[in-house]
């Protein structure tokens, strides 16, 4: 409960009352202090002076928190708008990356056929020699599966295949 307390205090109180109650408190304390010799006063000093130095305390505490509270307010502010211009970018960059692959899907789909022609060309080729596949289809495989994006190429070399 006192932290629920604290954190309301911190958070919606404005930052200059700290202060002014700490002030306030003071000349209190010290009012009474300078009073307490008064037969009519005394009483209410005894009372009113560690009231008033609680007072002091907790409004400089407060008051500290208060501005760390603002410190993380501000950090707060900062982050989310380098938050905002981060998914601006990001909102661009993926428009740009849409685009980019809508033009690239035609690219992919043509030379997917391109090679589908090839090797429907060299079907027979392929088909003549069942136990043995020759160069050309390899070629055509390596063709298939390369990939424009990277400067590898993908291979594939016949090994162990059996002789006729």
């Amino acid at each position: 409960m006192l932290d629920i307390i604290i954190k309301y205090a911190v958070g919606n109180l404005p930052v200059w009352l700290w202060p002014a109650c700490a002030g306030g408190s003071a000349v209190v304390y010290f009012l009474f202090h300078v009073l307490s010799a008064l037969p009519q006063v005394k009483p209410w000093a005894f009372l009113i002076k560690p009231v008033s130095a609680v007072v002091v305390i907790v409004s400089v505490f407060m008051y500290g928190g208060s501005g760390v509270d603002a410190i993380y307010k501000e950090a707060f502010k900062e982050q989310q708008q380098k938050l905002a211009l981060a998914q601006q970018a990001s909102d661009a960059a993926t428009a740009q990356l849409q685009q980019a692959l809508a033009n690239n899907q035609h690219l992919v789909q043509g030379r997917a056929y391109g090679v589908k022609q090839i090797i429907i060309k060299d079907k027979d080729k392929i088909d003549r020699d069942c136990a043995r596949l020759n160069n050309d289809a390899w070629e055509d495989y390596n063709r298939a599966v390369k990939n424009s994006g990277s400067k590898q190429l993908p291979s594939v070399t016949v090994s162990g295949a059996p002789a006729k």
